[in-house]
C-alpha cells in the first residue's frame, strides 16, 4: 500500500483524508506571495517544499514561507557576489577573471549579461521560487537523487545538431544517352576511380548511324560548293557568270558547312567517331571522381530518361544540418563546423557554412545550413547521419554541467542546485550544446552541486500541472 507523509510526520495509508500542506518557497514580489496564498486557500496544487533548516514537525503547523538569506533582489545575484553592495569584493573578481567591465558585476553571475530569454522575467523568478524540500533523509535517498559539481571551463558558444552527409553537388555528374542507343560494352566498375574523358559506355544507335552519314554527306557538299564557287569568280573576273551566280554559290557553300558542323557537333556530344559511319558511340566521364551509381546493364536501351551512371568527387563532402529555429538567427556563413559521423568525438571533420536556407521546414520547424568538409579518406559516405557543432561566437570561459542536469520546464531551461540537506532549488538558465557536458549561464556557479539522477522527479514536483505538484509526498520505490 502506498503511504503519504501528513505535516506532523506519520505515515498515512493512501484513501485517508489529509489536510492539505502547501509550501511555499521565497517569493519575489507582494502580488506572486498573495497569488501564492489564494492558490492555497482553493487547496490548489502549489509547488512543493520547504527550504529551511530540518526541525521538529508540528501536526497542525502552517505554511512556512522561506526566505532566500544569499540573493540580492535589487540587484537580481547572489548577495555574496553583489559587488554593488559589496565593492570590497571587486579585486577578488577581477583577480579570478570572473568580472564583467560593461555592468560592474562578476560575469558569471552578471543577470544583465546572462540574463535568460524567451519570456518574461517574472515567469523565470516565480519558477526559481518553487524550490523542493524532502520530509527526511530517508526520503531522499529513496529517490535515488545524485548531484555532481559544476565545473568551469573555457569554449566557444555553439549549436549543436543533426547533420546529413550529401555529395558535393558541385562536384558531381549524371550519365544520360542524349541520343537513343543499345548499351553494348560496360567499361567501367561501380566504385572505380575514374579519370576526366576516361571511356565509360559503349552503345549502338541507328540514329547515330544516320547522323555520320549526312555528316559525310555534308563533307561531299562542302568539296563540290566550295570548287564551285572557285569556278564561278573565275568566271565571274572574266564577266562571263552574272553577280547573282557567284552570290548563290556562296550560299550553297555556307549552307554545306553549316550541316557538316551541326552533324560534327551532335557526334562530338555523342561520343561517336565522325570517320566511318559505324553507328558506334562511347560516352566519356565529364569529370574525375568515384562511380558511385551504375545501374546500366549490357543490352539496356538507354535514352535521356535513364540514368546510366552517377560519378561523384568524394574528396570534398556536404553536411546539411538541421538548426533549430530559435538557433537559426545565431548561424552565419563562414562559421566554424565540427562534424561528427562516428559514435567517438575523436573523429571528426572540420568545415565551414557556405549556404544557409532562405525558408524553415514547415515539418520539422528547422533550418538548413550546408558545409563543405574534406573527406580525404572516404570515411564520410553521402545519406549518413552524423552530429555537427556549429561555433557561433569566440571562445569564453562558462559553467559547464552534464546534460542530464538541465531539464526544460515550459519555455524555460532549469538546473536543479542541491543547497541544503534535501533542499533543492531550480535555477533557470540557457543552454549551448547538446553533448554529455553543456555549458549554461545563469545563476549556477563552480563548485554548485547540480542535480544529474532524479532531476525529473524534481521538475515533475515543481510544473504547476504536473501530477507530482502541489503535494508534500515523495513516494517509496515500488509504491510502498
Amino acid at each position: 500500500m502506498r503511504q503519504l507523509f501528513n505535516p506532523g510526520g506519520r505515515a498515512v495509508p493512501e484513501g485517508s483524508i489529509m489536510p492539505p500542506r502547501i509550501v511555499i518557497h521565497p517569493v519575489v514580489t507582494l502580488s506572486m506571495v498573495l497569488a501564492f496564498i489564494a492558490c492555497a486557500e482553493k487547496s490548489e496544487p502549489v509547488s512543493t517544499t520547504e527550504r529551511a533548516t530540518p526541525r521538529a514537525a508540528v501536526p497542525d503547523e502552517k505554511p512556512v514561507v522561506a526566505q532566500s538569506a544569499d540573493w540580492c533582489g535589487g540587484h537580481g545575484l547572489p548577495e555574496s557576489m553583489c559587488t554593488k553592495c559589496n565593492p570590497e569584493l571587486i579585486p577578488k573578481f577581477k583577480a579570478a577573471g570572473d568580472w564583467c567591465e560593461e555592468h560592474g558585476l562578476p560575469e558569471s553571475a552578471c543577470p544583465l549579461c546572462h540574463s535568460p530569454t524567451g519570456s518574461t522575467e517574472p515567469e523565470a523568478a516565480a519558477i526559481e521560487a518553487r524550490v523542493v524540500r524532502f520530509r527526511s533523509a530517508d526520503i531522499e535517498r529513496s529517490a535515488g537523487i545524485r548531484a555532481v559539481v559544476a565545473e568551469r571551463s573555457t569554449a566557444a558558444a555553439a549549436i549543436e545538431c543533426s547533420a546529413r552527409i550529401a555529395f558535393n553537388g558541385d562536384k558531381m555528374a549524371d550519365i544520360r544517352a542524349i541520343v537513343p542507343g543499345i548499351v553494348r560494352r560496360i567499361r567501367v566498375e561501380l566504385g572505380a576511380q575514374v579519370e576526366r574523358g576516361a571511356p565509360l559506355f559503349e552503345l549502338e544507335s541507328t540514329r547515330v548511324g544516320e547522323i555520320q552519314g549526312m555528316l559525310q554527306t555534308a563533307r561531299e557538299r562542302v568539296r563540290a560548293a566550295r570548287a564551285n564557287l572557285v569556278r564561278q569568280r573565275e568566271l565571274r573576273a572574266s564577266d562571263i557568270a552574272s553577280a547573282r551566280q557567284l552570290e548563290m554559290a556562296e550560299q550553297e557553300l555556307a549552307s554545306a558547312q553549316a550541316e557538316a558542323r551541326t552533324a560534327e557537333a551532335t557526334l562530338r556530344m555523342a561520343g561517336a567517331a565522325r570517320s566511318i559511319p559505324s553507328g558506334r558511340y562511347t560516352l566519356s566521364a565529364p569529370l574525375a571522381g568515384t562511380v558511385v551509381r551504375r545501374p546500366a546493364v549490357v543490352g539496356l536501351l538507354a535514352t535521356d530518361r535513364e540514368s546510366l551512371a552517377t560519378i561523384a568527387d568524394t574528396a570534398v563532402m556536404w553536411a546539411l544540418c538541421d538548426v533549430p529555429e530559435r538557433h537559426a538567427p545565431r548561424v552565419a556563413l563562414g562559421q566554424k563546423i565540427v562534424v561528427m559521423a562516428g559514435e567517438s568525438d575523436d573523429a571528426s571533420i572540420e568545415g565551414r557554412i557556405t549556404w544557409i536556407a532562405a525558408e524553415v521546414d514547415p515539418r520539422t520547424r528547422t533550418v538548413t545550413a550546408r558545409a563543405e568538409v574534406n573527406n580525404p579518406h572516404g570515411g564520410l559516405r553521402a545519406n549518413q547521419f552524423a552530429r555537427a557543432r556549429i561555433e557561433t561566437g569566440a571562445p569564453r570561459t562558462a559553467v559547464s554541467v552534464p546534460r542530464s542536469a538541465v531539464q526544460r520546464v515550459g519555455e524555460r531551461e532549469v538546473v536543479f542546485v542541491r543547497t541544503a540537506p534535501g533542499a533543492y532549488e531550480p535555477r533557470v538558465v540557457r543552454r549551448y550544446g547538446d553533448s554529455e557536458r553543456v555549458h549554461v549561464d545563469g545563476r549556477v556557479r563552480a563548485g554548485d552541486a547540480v542535480v544529474t539522477t532524479g532531476a525529473v522527479l524534481l521538475r515533475t514536483e515543481i510544473m504547476p500541472d504536473s501530477i507530482g505538484a502541489g503535494c508534500c509526498e515523495v513516494e517509496r520505490p515500488g509504491g510502498r
